[in-house]
């Protein structure tokens, strides 16, 4: 009786044996891990792959640039796609079609086709695409609103430092000791590994029989999607075409009337892929929160293993290294939001507390001298952001899951992960726009400049957090 009712109090569907749970529970959560540590195969190895390709240094950004451009802009779509086709049947053929092109990028070192290895990432990226949302959606519809629910979001929310730091130690390692292709060769092997386990330990949630019937949303899909890749397109080429060119201009300005487009698309379709018209001015706060905190954390790992590599000169292995603290502080910081989640903290508290610790990261790496112990600079900044990841996150995805029903997660969780992954891309694109105008023929005042933009991000996005945050507690006194 008692584990009956532990079931009903938690659970959305019954049969879930603690033993079952706790796999359930660790291969959604590697898939956050898998995605980051993925973006950052390309961070530290970038050099070596494009010797062998013979890549220009402009070029080389594209190998994470490719891949965070469509795990971001693909999030919506498979958003709806997984509300139509099942959330456990498109997580479970994520896994599969993230090992493909996992192992086709290894293999393109036989092409010397740059070209295919950043087709091969932009397909990566489509898959961590498909593997988010679906993730998150499993997750929402499991568990119901309670603590058991704020602990496995923030379980989740930890699988990005910890994924991140392993696939930053492990391609240092591989392309340093042995050869790069057996970075990606081991993320096939891996992908694979938890394609199993989800077939055979994730709960298949079913769907109703109306879902099938349900139409796809193409022309909101297309535009989008159209409008998402030339905007950020537009940012990201800016740093070596300039504004003056045609090709960014253009691209920004199509970019912006396909976003602005879509919108009143989305009103007037009757299964829309975002449902514009039912999404409140607090799912608007929400995401503009994150997209700020996200947009300077993207600033902040970016600058900070370029800073190390170009301006301290560091090994790979050695920059891996330093990225020690990052795991230990994202499983703290998962902690500590589901414990102030747990005591009634407020979720739009947490999220605005999360963004002092972005900005802190950025305020040390933008006023540390190039030549200073790693202990007294570098050390702090990666102790302490993650504790903005890791309070972000769950909170912003706990707030919107809760705004939505249970047939709607795929979309809530679409948003959420959109947001988080395309803003640290086109963050990056802006900070690059300002470091280019600012260097004045010196890397170090660049890299200055670009991160004195994340400290902006993060604290405008501070600011917009507790106004947000007084504005919901101002509401439940009344």
């Amino acid at each position: 009786m008692t584990g009956n009712k532990r079931e009903e109090d938690t659970f959305h569907i019954g049969g879930l044996s603690l033993t079952r749970e706790v796999v359930m529970l660790f291969t959604i959560c590697s898939a956050q891990g898998m995605v980051q540590a993925s973006l950052a195969q390309s961070f530290l190895p970038g050099l070596v792959i494009g010797e062998a390709f013979g890549a220009a240094s402009t070029d080389i950004a594209w190998y994470p640039a490719a891949y965070g451009l469509t795990s971001g802009t693909f999030m919506l779509a498979f958003g709806r796609v997984g509300d139509i086709v099942g959330h456990k049947n498109l997580f479970v053929a994520a896994w599969g079609w993230f090992s493909l092109w996992a192992l086709l990028a290894g293999i393109s070192v036989y092409s010397r086709s740059q070209v295919f290895f950043d087709i091969c990432r932009a397909f990566q990226g489509i898959a961590a695409a498909a593997l988010v949302p679906s993730a998150l959606a499993l997750l929402g519809s499991i568990y119901k609103p309670g603590p058991r629910k704020n602990l496995a979001f923030s379980l989740y929310a930890s699988g990005a430092p910890i994924g991140f730091t392993l696939g930053a130690v492990f391609s240092a390692l591989l392309a340093q000791r042995a050869s790069w292709p057996w970075v990606f060769y081991i993320n096939a092997i891996a992908c694979l590994i938890y394609g199993g386990l989800a077939c055979l330990f994730v709960p298949h949630l079913g769907r109703k029989p109306s879902d099938s019937r349900e139409p796809f949303d193409y022309l909101g899909t297309l535009t989008i999607i159209s409008g998402l890749v030339l905007f950020n397109f537009a940012w990201n080429r800016a740093p070596e075409t300039g504004w003056a060119s045609a090709q960014s201009i253009t691209t920004l300005i199509i970019g912006l009337f396909l976003i602005v487009a879509f919108f009143p698309i989305e009103k007037r379709t009757a299964h829309p892929i975002v449902p514009v018209a039912q999404i409140d001015r607090d799912a608007a706060w929400i995401l503009l929160i994150e997209g700020l905190g996200w947009s300077s954390f993207g600033i902040l790992c970016y600058y900070s293993i370029n800073f190390m590599l170009r301006l301290r000169g560091n090994t790979m292995l050695s920059v891996a290294a330093q990225l020690s603290p990052v795991p230990p502080a994202g499983v703290a910081a998962s902690i500590l939001t589901s414990t102030l989640l747990s005591k009634g903290w407020k979720p739009p508290v947490i999220l605005a507390f999360s963004l002092v610790w972005f900005c802190v990261g950025n305020i040390i790496l933008a006023t540390m001298p190039v030549h200073r112990t790693y202990w007294l600079n570098v050390f702090w900044t990666y102790l302490l952001s993650p504790f903005g990841m890791d309070m972000s996150f769950p909170a912003g995805t706990i707030m919107l899951s809760n705004l939505v029903p249970v047939e709607s997660q795929g979309i809530a969780a679409s948003l959420i992960a959109t947001i988080v992954y395309y803003s640290q891309s086109l963050g990056l694109g802006i900070a690059g726009v300002v470091e280019i105008n600012v260097a004045n023929g010196s890397v170090l005042e660049g890299y200055r400049g670009a991160l004195y933009l994340g400290i902006g991000l993060s604290a405008f996005g501070f600011i917009v957090g507790v106004g947000y945050a007084i504005q919901c507690m101002s509401l439940n006194k009344k």
